[in-house]
C-alpha cells in the first residue's frame, strides 16, 4: 500500500484480504455451477454434455473403442401430473436417481424437462447398448412410494452408437433424436438407430416440407378425383372425393405417404377444408348441369372431427357454394366416433339438423361397439375392404359380411361396400342385400371431368350389367 511501511500491515489486515479473496473464489464457483446446471432438476445443462461428449469421444477415437448416446423422453403419463408442480418435481427428482442408478453420472439436462441426454463411453457393443436401455426402463416404470404409490411413467429412448451411427457429436445426437422419435411413435420404449429409419425420417422431412409448401400456394398442386358409389342396378348415385397429389419434384405422392404425416403435423384440417370445400362446390356444379340427384362423401379425420368450430366451417361450405345439405355425406372411422361416444353423438346430430348424413368407415376393423351402434345417428356402414377380398371364396368373411349386412338392415341403415374388384364378390354382396358398391369393378378414383363423362347417359356404367 503507497506510504505504508511492511511492518505497519497488521496480521488481520492479511487475513481479511484472503477472506475476501476465498469469498469472491466461492461466489464465482457458485455462479459457475449455476450458469451450468439446470435450475429446476440441478443436472448438467447442455453445454456440459458438449464438453464430456468431446472429451470421451477423443479418447474413444484414440482407443478405437465404441460409444453411446441417447435421447430420454419421459412419457405422456408424466406430462399429465406437470399441473401438480411441487408432486411432479418430487417424481421428476426420484426418476433422475433411478437414472443415475443404472449409468452414473453421465445424465444431462436437455432443453425439454421431461428430455434428458446421455453419453455411453466405452460400450462393449450393440448388446450391452440394449441391456442398459431396458434396465433404465425398468427402473423408470417401478411403481413409486408414498404419496405417490397411484402414480407410474415409463419412458423412451433413442441410441445411437459410434462409430457405426456417425462420426460426430451433432450426428450422434441427431441419429438419437430420430431413434427416440420412433420409439415414441411406435410405443417401443427402446430403439436403437438403423439407416434405413434415417431414410424414413428424411423422407418424412422432405414430404413435410413440401407438404406445407404445397398448402401455402393455394392447393394448386392438389385436385380432387370421385370413385363412383353404384347401386344394384349399375347406376351412379353419388361418389366419395379423395384427394390427389402430384408435386413438380416428388411426382406423385401416393395419399398413404402424405395423409399419416399431414395428421401428425395438423396439416390435415387444412387439407381437409379444402377437400370439403372442393368436392362439394363440384357438385353444386354438376347439380346446376343437370346431375341434380348426386350426392358426394367427404372423409372427416379425427382432428377435423375434434374441431371446435367443425359446424360452423360445415354451414359456411354449404353456404358458399349453394349446395344442400341432403347431397353431402360425411365419412367418419369408427376411431374418431368410439373416441367419446357420447360428445361423437352430440355432434353427429348437429351436422344431421344441417340435413348432412353419415356414414361408419372402415365398419369391423376393430373399434366397433355395438351398443352405441344403433345410437349413433348414421345413415351409412361401409364394410371394410379387408372382408370384401375374398368374400366370394372365404366362408369365415362371407359370414362376417352377412352378419354386418342384417345388422344394419335391422336398425334401418344402408351398407356399402369399398374395394370390390370382380363380378364374384359384386354378384356376393348385391345377393346379400347391400345397397351401394365401391370399387375398381365399377371404376378406379377419376378426376371431375372423367367423372363427368361417367355420369352422363344417364350414370349407367359400360358393361355393368356384364
Amino acid at each position: 500500500m503507497p506510504g505504508v511501511r511492511d511492518d505497519q500491515v497488521s496480521s488481520d489486515g492479511f487475513s481479511g484480504l484472503i477472506e475476501e479473496n476465498r469469498t469472491l473464489r466461492e461466489k464465482n464457483e457458485e455462479l459457475e455451477t449455476l450458469l451450468n446446471q439446470d435450475p429446476y432438476t440441478g443436472l448438467p445443462i447442455r453445454r456440459l454434455f458438449d464438453r464430456h461428449f468431446d472429451d470421451v469421444f477423443l479418447q474413444a477415437q484414440e482407443s478405437g473403442t465404441s460409444l453411446s448416446v441417447a435421447m430420454l423422453r419421459l412419457d405422456s403419463s408424466y406430462a399429465k401430473i406437470k399441473n401438480a408442480r411441487d408432486r411432479s418435481r418430487v417424481l421428476l427428482f426420484k426418476t433422475i436417481l433411478r437414472i443415475q442408478s443404472v449409468i452414473g453420472e453421465t445424465l444431462f439436462q436437455s432443453d425439454r424437462l421431461d428430455e434428458f441426454l446421455i453419453v455411453l463411453p466405452s460400450v462393449s457393443g450393440i448388446s450391452e447398448v440394449v441391456a442398459i436401455g431396458e434396465r433404465i426402463l425398468n427402473v423408470v416404470q417401478q411403481p413409486h412410494e408414498q404419496p405417490a404409490e397411484d402414480i407410474s411413467f415409463g419412458c423412451y429412448i433413442g441410441f445411437s452408437v459410434y462409430p457405426a451411427n456417425g462420426s460426430s457429436r451433432e450426428d450422434l445426437i441427431s441419429n438419437a433424436e430420430i431413434a427416440l422419435e420412433e420409439a415414441e411413435r411406435w410405443r417401443l420404449g427402446s430403439i436403437l438407430y438403423t439407416d434405413q429409419m434415417g431414410q424414413r425420417y428424411r423422407d418424412r422431412y422432405e414430404i413435410d416440407r413440401r407438404l406445407s409448401a404445397a398448402i401455402d400456394a393455394d392447393f394448386a398442386e392438389f385436385e380432387v378425383y370421385f370413385q363412383p358409389f353404384v347401386d344394384t342396378e349399375h347406376r351412379i348415385r353419388g361418389a366419395e372425393a379423395l384427394i390427389r397429389w402430384r408435386n413438380a419434384t416428388l411426382g406423385a405422392v401416393s395419399p398413404a405417404r402424405f395423409i399419416p404425416i399431414a395428421e401428425e403435423t395438423g396439416l390435415i384440417r387444412q387439407i381437409g377444408q379444402w377437400v370439403l370445400f372442393s368436392a362439394c362446390r363440384q357438385v353444386a356444379e354438376w347439380h346446376n348441369r343437370g346431375f341434380d340427384d348426386l350426392f358426394v362423401s367427404v372423409n372427416l379425420s379425427p382432428s377435423q372431427f375434434k374441431q371446435h368450430d367443425l359446424i360452423d366451417r360445415v354451414k359456411g361450405v354449404l353456404s358458399a357454394v349453394k349446395l344442400d345439405g341432403r347431397f353431402l355425406k360425411l365419412e367418419l372411422t369408427e376411431r374418431t366416433v368410439m373416441e367419446n361416444p357420447e360428445s361423437a353423438i352430440r355432434k353427429m346430430r348437429e351436422l344431421r339438423d344441417l340435413g348432412i348424413r353419415l356414414s361408419i368407415d372402415d365398419f369391423g376393423t376393430g373399434y366397433s361397439s355395438f351398443s352405441y351402434l344403433g345410437k349413433f345417428p348414421i345413415d351409412t356402414l361401409k364394410i371394410d375392404k379387408s372382408f370384401i377380398d375374398d368374400v366370394h371364396t372365404n366362408l369365415d368373411n362371407q359370414e362376417i359380411v352377412r352378419a354386418i349386412i342384417s345388422l344394419a338392415r335391422n336398425i334401418r341403415i344402408e351398407t356399402l361396400a369399398e374395394g370390390v374388384e370382380n363380378r364374384g364378390q359384386r354378384d356376393f354382396l348385391y345377393a346379400e342385400g347391400c345397397r351401394f358398391i365401391q370399387g375398381y369393378f365399377y371404376s378406379k378414383p377419376v378426376d371431375s371431368e372423367s367423372f363427368e363423362r361417367l355420369i352422363s347417359g344417364g350414370g349407367f356404367l359400360p358393361g355393368a350389367d356384364a
